[in-house]
């Protein structure tokens, strides 16, 4: 059952149950009133009655007040009889018309005893028609009645109640037509999400759910669908990226892995078919393999730890502890200084951070590294560390100038690529494996900070790290 038929059928229900409800409070309403009106026809007919000490039988005004019924010829509902003492019914006057006149009921021994103190009504039990009864008492003895047929009443009544059903009835089939045509337009824009959540289902994500009316259930329903599918769209957009990054470094680490192997395994396979008939001696062949195969142990044993460190960085898995971010720059650019021979500039604030002492430390060994590899011997360097304010957190930023060639700006955002080389001629053997700037960005977001490239005053490349020297849990 759907829910519109549902919502229907209810809206029937209570317009059929509010009529019935109505209708009836109508009927006993109009009834009540009716019956009031016979009532006061009976006491007002009492009230009118002439009561002489001869008797109403023989009273000549009585009689002539009827005899000029007679010739108005008109309906009389109400008949009149006297009761005296001992009970005996002494009919006076019949109703209806004067010359054909309705019979005097008969009216029961239990109303004769107990109902003639009160306004009652009782039926004819040789007719089975409905009377009311009304009495008044005579100065010298017995009573006068007043009786009326209900016959009217009671149709006047049937007819009320037969046309309350029909009402009722009418009122709800149009009611439940009106609801289904209602309900059936308040639908539409659930119809329409419905069809755009299947084609969403079906690949089609740059669909939006229909807008709804702003403040309604169905405007709020719309939203938060939509905000639903821009989260699942950005979720799998992600997802996806984060596919490709993956068989991206799958491929490059393939490629810097298979050169290594490739050159040992030919030294060795050289060594095993050699028989004396190469030009150098065996020793001098053996000695140049041994040389070629360490060399090559070397360079996959550095891309393994540049990619566990880049892991590490990533993941974040050792537990954060407190230590001095001065000491570790004095020590890598201290290094650079008295390895390379080239002019180094520290100015440098005591800042004491929180976070992966090991993480920084790699960070700051490949900027210096990066300095030493891609900058001339003779290229001044600047490296300044401050703290800083931001957001009412305790901030620091490590700015690193170099006069060395520096990067293209179309080129600053891939350089933090995993295994991207700028210059396409410069190897793994020459160079880094290009994975140095993806190991700083790493630890960066790891511990909540922003990394910016720039052009340096100093005429080559400006790296500004900007971190909390207490990051926020996760």
């Amino acid at each position: 059952m759907s829910l519109r038929f549902r919502i229907t059928l209810l809206t029937a229900v209570l317009i059929a149950f509010t009529s019935t409800i109505i209708g009836f409070a109508t009927y006993i309403t109009v009834s009540s009133v009716q019956l009031d009106q016979v009532d006061a026809t009976l006491k007002a007919s009492l009230a009118n009655v002439d009561i002489s000490p001869g008797g109403l039988a023989n009273d000549f005004r009585a009689a002539e007040r009827e005899q000029r019924a007679k010739r108005d010829n008109l309906p009389r509902p109400v008949a009149f009889a006297g009761v005296n003492f001992r009970g005996v019914i002494t009919e006076v006057r019949l109703s209806g018309l004067p010359q054909d006149p309705d019979p005097f009921p008969t009216i029961p021994a239990s109303v004769m005893t107990s109902g003639l103190k009160k306004i009652v009504s009782f039926v004819d039990p040789e007719t089975t028609e409905s009377y009311r009864l009304a009495s008044r008492s005579l100065p010298r003895g017995g009573t006068v009645i007043a009786l009326t047929s209900l016959f009217d009443y009671q149709n006047s009544l049937n007819s009320i109640a037969w046309r309350t059903v029909v009402i009722v009835l009418f009122s709800t089939l149009g009611g439940a037509i009106i609801a289904w045509f209602t309900v059936r337009r308040s639908f539409r824009p659930v119809n329409k999400m419905v069809r755009t959540a299947g084609e969403i289902a079906a690949g089609a994500t740059n669909q939006r759910m229909p807008d709804g009316t702003p403040g309604t259930e169905l405007g709020v329903l719309s939203d938060s669908m939509n905000s639903m599918v821009d989260s699942l769209t950005l979720s799998m957009k992600q997802l996806e990226q984060s596919e490709n990054r993956l068989r991206t470094f799958v491929s490059d680490a393939s490629h810097e892995i298979r050169t290594p192997l490739t050159v040992i395994r030919g030294y060795i396979e050289l060594l095993v078919s050699s028989e004396g008939n190469l030009p150098q001696s065996r020793s001098d062949l053996e000695v140049r393999a041994l040389s070629r195969i360490n060399s090559e142990s070397l360079r996959l044993e550095r891309l393994v730890t540049s990619l566990l460190a880049l892991d590490l960085a990533e993941t974040s898995r050792t537990s954060p502890e407190e230590f001095s971010l001065t000491s570790l720059i004095n020590d890598s650019f201290g290094d650079l200084a008295q390895l390379s021979q080239r002019p180094v500039e520290l100015d440098l604030q005591d800042v004491s951070m929180t976070g992966t002492e090991g993480g920084w430390a790699q960070l700051l060994a490949n900027l210096a590294q990066n300095v030493s590899r891609y900058t001339p011997t003779d290229a001044p360097v600047a490296v300044r560390l401050k703290h800083t304010d931001k957001g009412g957190e305790s901030w620091f930023t490590l700015t690193v100038d170099d006069g060395g060639p520096g990067i293209p700006i179309h080129n600053r955002e891939m350089i933090f690529d995993r295994f991207t080389r700028l210059d396409q001629a410069r190897d793994s053997s020459t160079g880094g494996f290009g994975l140095g700037m993806s190991i700083i960005k790493s630890v960066v977001v790891a511990h909540q900070g922003e990394l910016a490239l720039d052009d340096s005053p100093l005429g080559g490349l400006r790296v500004e790290i900007s971190a909390p020297t207490r990051p926020r849990q996760p």
